[in-house]
């Protein structure tokens, strides 16, 4: 197997694919569909998660977080100011810090933390503030500190924001409509055009063929993630575990692309057939949208171990002692989808001549 080879053929594939219908299409309706929900549910491209301080002392964790680019940070002289700011409004988030805060933090002992939540502000506001607060003790501590953070609820509270519940539906349409669409398309496209056959007779191989496919879907599946991410304000700090469940979701995706187009002789079948899978692919998305079905129910599709995961740690500030179980298992999954990928796969020599 020859990287220089892979490399040649990827480059093809781009050169290429990115003409398509379905390439535009895949890169284009998650942003459209982030676009038509922040318009309806919200405001598109809002403003930073916004904290509020009081610090009994003076903490060095206040110090740090005024450097911070992703929250809006204020400060109270009282702590009848921090919870005012935040029933009313002002503050998604008001923390209230102990004079001997950070001695505790550095050796370790149990901590507890108030922190006001106004009961209206959008769940990845409050995860982002938590998020960037813990981050800060971790670096100060440099360890996992027992904190206890209690939160108090103020103001009106309205439950998870429409445009909340839509988010994981639109992550997954970024992850799964690329990687899934555009290697697939690319293969059948071949498969119509007869060219798999004039490719295989150069020096490059069947494996090296349908990995540069494999490639540019995980390619685009990653990308259009993170765009989706970050144009929701749902990237925090823990960016290595997120972009470690994107590689994993775009993997997925493309390994189901290329064992679905083995199968496919024309574009209409693999369009007909794609429409027909989306219950399977975007069945978690639709459980996160309504919390009237019963959660559990959302486990039983492969997807929502790409979904769960990265939403413990967009919205809710997790770690990965929280999310371990669900990539074991995505990794599981994974390592059946490739094993059967390269068997189906295989069945396209068929085309060769």
């Amino acid at each position: 197997m020859s990287v220089k080879r892979i490399g040649i053929l990827l480059r093809k594939e781009f050169g290429h694919g990115t003409n398509s219908y379905f390439f535009i299409f895949a890169v284009a309706a998650p942003l459209i569909f982030t676009v038509f929900v922040n318009l309806i549910f919200g405001s598109f491209l809002e403003g930073k998660a916004k904290l509020g301080i009081f610090d009994h002392g003076s903490s060095r964790v206040v110090a740090s977080l005024r450097e911070m680019k992703s929250i809006d940070l204020e400060e109270f002289a009282s702590e009848e100011e921090l919870r005012g700011s935040v029933e009313r409004g002002t503050r998604d988030v008001g923390i209230i810090l102990q004079n001997d805060f950070d001695s505790k933090i550095a050796n370790g002992e149990p901590t507890t933390v108030t922190a006001y939540i106004w009961g209206e502000s959008l769940m990845k506001n409050r995860a982002i503030a938590a998020s960037a607060f813990m981050h800060q003790i971790r670096t100060i501590s440099g360890k996992e500190p027992p904190i206890d953070i209690t939160p108090v609820s103020l103001g009106e509270k309205e439950g998870v924001p429409w445009k909340d519940r839509f988010l994981p539906m639109i992550v997954l349409m970024a992850i799964f409509i690329s990687g899934f669409v555009v290697p697939a398309t690319s293969l059948v496209d071949e498969k119509e055009k007869g060219t798999i056959g004039a490719v295989l007779t150069t020096p490059a191989t069947q494996a090296e063929f349908f990995i540069a496919k494999g490639l540019m879907g995980i390619i685009v599946s990653i990308s259009m993630g993170m765009l989706t991410l970050i144009l929701n304000h749902a990237f925090n700090t823990r960016l290595g575990l997120l972009m470690l469940l994107l590689f994993l979701g775009a993997i997925m995706a493309s390994c189901g692309g290329l064992m679905l187009a083995a199968y496919m002789k024309s574009m209409a079948s693999i369009y007909s057939t794609i429409k027909g899978l989306g219950i399977i692919l975007y069945g978690p998305g639709i459980v996160a949208i309504f919390p009237q079905i019963p959660q559990w129910v959302g486990k039983l599709f492969p997807t929502y171990y790409v979904m769960n995961p990265i939403f413990e740690i967009a919205r809710k500030g997790g770690s990965w002692s929280t999310i371990n179980r669900d990539i074991y298992v995505l990794i599981g999954i994974l390592a059946v989808l490739i094993a059967l990928a390269g068997v189906i796969t295989s069945k396209t020599r068929q085309y060769e001549t």
